[in-house]
């Protein structure tokens, strides 16, 4: 059926509005060495890859260049949420304190930018909102290729984590944490 003129421009508007009402979510999986993040819009993954840092570094520098680098996809991509995957470490890891330190640096660096905590995410959550709540780092990396349409599998898997932390925000998934 064909409609008239006016009336398809008002519906192309509509689909505008609506196309801009999707926000963009940053997701991130915290780490010391390879941070994961990715960035999506609707159902279009924008961006998505690891944020590296060398492993003999001073840790002070390495926070440093984490911060910078958070801030610049930050100020790239313009994100409306943040979601951060929380860490979960048992009691024997030598790591934790690291990541724990990247995370506090990226939290900071997202309170600043967005005047607000980011979202937080249990791993869990994250994995049910792609495909089940014990999934693999590879059926992760299935999920969102096939819910983003990706060429190929994300790699790293950090990436994938990174998408996948952002998907289950847009979800509405959400930790009870402050």
């Amino acid at each position: 059926m064909h409609q008239p003129k006016n009336e398809l421009l008002e519906l192309a508007e509509q689909f505008y509005q609506e196309e801009q009402e999707e926000p963009v979510i940053l997701g991130i999986d915290p780490a010391i060495a390879s941070i994961g993040f990715g960035v999506i819009h609707g159902n279009r993954a924008i961006d998505y890859g690891v944020i590296s840092t060398e492993a003999h570094t001073p840790i002070w520098k390495r926070l440093e260049s984490i911060e910078a680098d958070v801030k610049e996809l930050l100020e790239n991509f313009k994100p409306s949420e943040v979601a951060m995957e929380m860490p979960f470490y048992g009691r024997e890891n030598t790591n934790a304190a690291k990541v724990l330190r990247a995370t506090g640096v990226i939290h900071l660096a997202v309170g600043k930018y967005l005047g607000r905590d980011p979202v937080w995410l249990h791993q869990s959550q994250v994995k049910a909102a792609v495909w089940k709540g014990n999934a693999s780092k590879s059926e992760v990396q299935a999920a969102v290729t096939r819910l983003f349409d990706l060429p190929g599998l994300p790699k790293p898997d950090d990436a994938a984590d990174g998408l996948a932390i952002a998907y289950a925000c847009q979800t509405g998934a959400r930790a009870d944490v402050e």
